[in-house]
């Protein structure tokens, strides 16, 4: 049995796929083995794919019908056989010594997951922009804890996101725990589940994982299209917590984060007449099926809100700050491209 089977679903990801194979094939641990399930693409990814195949037996190279991330995830977990699980974007990658990090801590410990920090790198500008690791010193958290430890805080300390997660495989399958087969956020309630059902929780201090952001074919574009999958996604968590009996011991955590995920969704939407359309969603039926009331406080990232603000309110302020913001960019756009301004612009050029 390898010791860590890494799942990665491919999508027509020819451009960053090997940076992330060679990545994971030089690691140092070296007893893994590697499920790519190719999901359907239309460039050269299958090809690519064969030939590392065909250098080193420890990749395994599936095929299926374009269905998502989510049943290309699923079809991988059914596929692998390693000790512990770890999912990996076809677009991102890992530090060299990540898996044998993860594997050795969680080994240790005897924990069902394991996690490290997260490294988000923009493709467009080439930057690094931001390190993401959980601060177990604030949080008051051992290596090694019970989700209880962490209360309220347990999906918004610790994110309910696919990368740089290690699961230990029997875990997952005992509680036949799966991934949404929904276009957007397919992994969130896989996550959030996880953490909650997990009897132990380790955390390594480094952020191990690179996450790439701001290119083609991303599996996290499109949230002005599909601004409700976080949603859905959270009441899948609540269905699945409710049904094993486990809801009200992590009511409050839920609350804090499914609060927290619909103002974040609002404000990351780029289209004033998107929001305004979700705004008027969430209201009449997201708030209300994630059972969250009206005077429901949300922990908010915006220093410009009272924490202590119903959510529906913080969402509406959201929404109306976006149409003045999308009212004041047009304004600046429309006052540049004045004729007097192009001819002061060409005369600086010119004479500079």
């Amino acid at each position: 049995m390898a010791h860590v089977s890494v799942v990665i679903p491919v999508y027509n990801a020819e451009r960053h796929l090997g940076e992330c194979l060679d990545s994971i094939l030089g690691q140092t641990l070296k007893d893994i083995e590697v499920i790519c399930v190719d999901d359907g693409s239309t460039d050269g990814s299958a090809k690519m794919l064969a030939e590392y195949a065909a250098r080193d037996p420890r990749l395994r190279h599936l095929s299926s019908a374009h269905g998502g991330a989510g049943a290309a995830r699923n079809r991988g977990l059914d596929e692998a056989g390693g000790e512990y699980l770890l999912f990996c974007d076809a677009d991102d990658w890992l530090d060299r010594g990540a898996l044998g990090a993860l594997y050795r801590m969680a080994k240790a410990s005897s924990s069902d997951v394991a996690l490290t920090g997260m490294r988000y790198f923009d493709d467009a500008t080439r930057d690094e922009y931001r390190v993401w690791t959980v601060n177990r010193k604030t949080l008051g958290l051992p290596r090694t804890f019970a989700p209880d430890l962490l209360g309220e805080r347990l999906f918004t300390a610790l994110r309910a996101q696919m990368g740089g997660r290690l699961f230990r495989r029997a875990f997952v399958r005992d509680l036949g725990i799966r991934f949404q087969e929904q276009p957007r956020v397919n992994d969130l309630a896989f996550v959030a589940t996880a953490l909650a059902l997990a009897e132990r929780i380790s955390v390594d201090d480094s952020a191990r994982y690179h996450y790439r952001k701001n290119q083609g074919g991303n599996l996290s574009s499109g949230i002005d299209r599909m601004p409700e999958m976080s949603a859905h996604a959270w009441l899948r968590v609540r269905e699945d917590l409710i049904a094993r009996g486990k809801f009200e011991r992590f009511r409050a955590a839920f609350s804090r984060a499914a609060s927290q995920s619909l103002v974040e969704v609002v404000a990351s939407m780029r289209d004033a007449d998107a929001m305004e359309k979700f705004f008027k969603k969430a209201q009449a039926e997201l708030i209300p099926a994630l059972g969250l009331e009206r005077g429901q406080s949300v922990e908010s990232a915006y220093p410009f809100f009272d924490a202590d603000s119903p959510l529906p309110i913080l969402i509406d302020r959201l929404a109306s700050s976006r149409r003045r913001y999308d009212d004041l960019r047009a304004k600046v756009f429309a006052f540049r491209r004045h004729p007097f301004l192009s001819f002061c612009r060409f005369f600086r050029r010119r004479f500079a």
